[in-house]
């Protein structure tokens, strides 16, 4: 389509299959755009290492939305052009209540993801951006960018508290399955989302929405959708998603992402 000069697409139930892996013909369509000179930005609630990794199988060098718009880079390696984080004492309070009632969370603190030990794991570093800990708790270790949880009670007990007691700290995303299930809930900062994150980044490569087209799945898509002329929500979406994307692509599984291409004439 004349005029789109930006692609933001997500990753998980976007670009990458139910297997976790790139979805081939979408990934060498988007590397063939940014070769014709689109600007192919990774839009995703993974944290900027994961995000390096797929920018480098795409041979692209462009700004990534990570972390659900808590992190947004001026390109894989930098410079950081913003980031978002909630404060210590709310992490420390909702860690310390999952290891009351025994949940499990993934906290993100800086540039290192923690996990709670699971039995047969050991204490420690397991790369530079993962680390094992005996408890939630000490894994805040300062301001925090990212707690998920999956638990359901977890998931109910945090958005509540996120709702009420700590509604001007954080906010809370909830991620579904393709049947409409709950998979996982999100905590970020109040600032943290993927439409606040793409005006960031068409501001600072000069661009309005106009020239926009966004390529998601979930519902923390949708900021994103909002900013942009175009968006595109993959069959495996829930139906919220799918009313309101300019188009429906097929799904994950079914190359969607290079459906979406197509169809609006990027390669």
């Amino acid at each position: 389509m004349i005029g789109i000069s930006l692609v933001a697409v997500d990753l998980d139930g976007t670009l990458l299959t139910s297997e976790k892996t790139l979805a081939p013909e979408g990934a060498r369509l988007l590397a063939q755009a940014a070769r014709r000179g689109v600007h192919v930005v990774i839009a995703t609630t993974r944290n900027p290492d994961y995000a390096r990794e797929v920018c480098q199988q795409l041979a692209i060098r462009e700004p990534i939305i990570c972390t659900n718009g808590a992190q947004v880079w001026g390109s894989p390696d930098g410079p950081v052009w913003a980031r978002y984080a909630m404060p210590q004492e709310v992490g420390l309070f909702l860690a310390r209540l999952a290891d009351e009632r025994n949940w499990e969370l993934s906290i993100t603190v800086g540039s290192v993801t923690y996990w709670r030990q699971r039995p047969g794991q050991a204490l420690g570093q397991v790369s530079p951006y993962r680390t094992i800990v005996a408890h939630n708790a000490d894994a805040v270790v300062g301001d925090v960018l990212r707690i998920l949880a999956w638990d359901l009670q977890a998931i109910e007990a945090v958005r509540l508290l996120c709702e009420t007691r700590f509604a001007a700290q954080c906010r809370t995303e909830t991620f579904y399955r393709a049947d409409g299930s709950v998979n996982s809930l999100g905590v970020f900062a109040p600032e943290a989302n993927k439409g606040h994150a793409l005006d960031l980044v068409l501001q600072r490569l000069g661009l309005g929405p106009e020239q926009a087209m966004a390529i998601g799945d979930n519902l923390n898509d949708l900021p994103m959708f909002a900013g942009a002329r175009i968006s595109v929500a993959l069959d495996n979406a829930p139906l919220e998603v799918k009313r309101k994307a300019t188009a429906v692509a097929p799904s994950n599984d079914e190359e969607g992402v290079a459906w979406a291409l197509r169809a609006f004439g990027l390669c």
